[in-house]
């Protein structure tokens, strides 16, 4: 562990710029990895050096390391307890996870009875299919899919808090954490960051953009929401101003297959275990990362008329809609400026 925090130094060191002057004490340094939830990523925060920016980004790299590894369902890690060991242990007996774990898996529990079961971590044996299916080009079985949903009782997800340990009820239940994971853990970065003592900062996690504080000129940060039909991200149709903030897509753009020239996004309707159709895109402006996350990905599978009501109900929470029209809906407290 040692050796690999002395390379991680060494890596941030080498690729840590100033890319703006702020003021004379207050400069923006940034540093971009590939590394963490198999996405490009940024964080970039106001230092008054580089030796100061460097130790802040590397405590947020770190967090996100540790999170990548622990929240990962598809790769084991020596030493390390993580989704994978749970899918492949947990029906067993109970498995004693690190707190990281726990926490993301009880939140996730939230999400669920947020959304009406819209944002479901129990989904993992059909999302296994539809995930086997973006590597074959083969789509998954109508029979499998409707087997395999027997298996997403979110109920069957024993978390036992006080003794630290999880289990699964339903042998065939697992774990697929992609809806908020990747917020979540943007979310504990950012927290780490704020306590390290950073007042003005980005973090952009594959798309999942957290703003720490406001610029220190006192302007507020932008973030753009990518056109659906520009997958590579290069353009954009419109800004939303970010103060202290989150913002989250979730777009039929990102991970897809084709097959007799239809496309077969991932994200997946609880409902009819298929690819949800209501939108291209949807963006959550909300404090909490992880909550921005589990909300986008709701959001995305519910009709507009029925996400409109569900985002007017909570308290910081606001939405951007891309219908499968190509027409933008916004909620009533969130304009974009371009």
């Amino acid at each position: 562990m040692k050796r690999m925090l002395c390379r991680l130094a060494a890596m941030l060191c080498a690729l840590i710029l100033c890319v703006s002057c702020a003021c004379a004490e207050m400069q923006e340094y940034e540093v971009t990895f590939f590394n963490v939830f198999d996405t490009f990523s940024r964080i970039a925060v106001y230092a008054p050096s580089q030796a100061q920016a460097q130790t802040w980004c590397q405590t947020a790299y770190t967090v996100l390391l540790e999170c990548h590894r622990l929240y990962d369902i598809y790769n084991d890690y020596e030493g390390v307890t993580n989704l994978k060991t749970l899918n492949d242990t947990a029906a067993q007996g109970p498995v004693a996870v690190d707190g990281r774990i726990m926490d993301l898996l009880a939140y996730a529990r939230d999400m669920y009875d947020l959304t009406g079961g819209r944002t479901n971590v129990a989904m993992g044996a059909v999302l296994r299919l539809w995930h086997d299916a973006r590597d074959t080009g083969v789509l998954p079985d109508a029979q499998a899919l409707q087997a395999a949903a027997k298996h997403t009782d979110i109920s069957d997800l024993v978390l036992d808090q006080q003794a630290g340990t999880v289990f699964f009820a339903d042998p065939e239940l697992k774990l697929d954490v992609g809806a908020i994971a990747k917020g979540y853990a943007t979310e504990l970065a950012a927290l780490a960051l704020e306590e390290a003592g950073v007042t003005s900062g980005l973090l952009s996690i594959g798309g999942n953009v957290r703003i720490i504080g406001v610029k220190p000129d006192g302007s507020p940060y932008r973030a753009g929401i990518q056109d659906p039909n520009v997958p590579d991200g290069s353009t954009t149709i419109a800004v939303v101003e970010l103060n202290d903030q989150s913002l989250v897509t979730s777009g039929d753009y990102q991970r897809y297959i084709e097959v007799d020239g239809v496309r077969y996004h991932h994200i997946i309707d609880p409902d009819t275990l298929m690819p949800a159709a209501h939108m291209r895109s949807v963006s959550v402006r909300t404090h909490h990362s992880g909550l921005a996350d589990a909300l986008s990905t709701a959001l995305f599978t519910l009709p507009l008329e029925d996400g409109l009501a569900l985002v007017e109900s909570l308290e910081d929470v606001e939405a951007v809609w891309i219908t499968a029209e190509e027409t933008m809906v916004c909620s009533s407290g969130i304009a974009p400026v371009e």
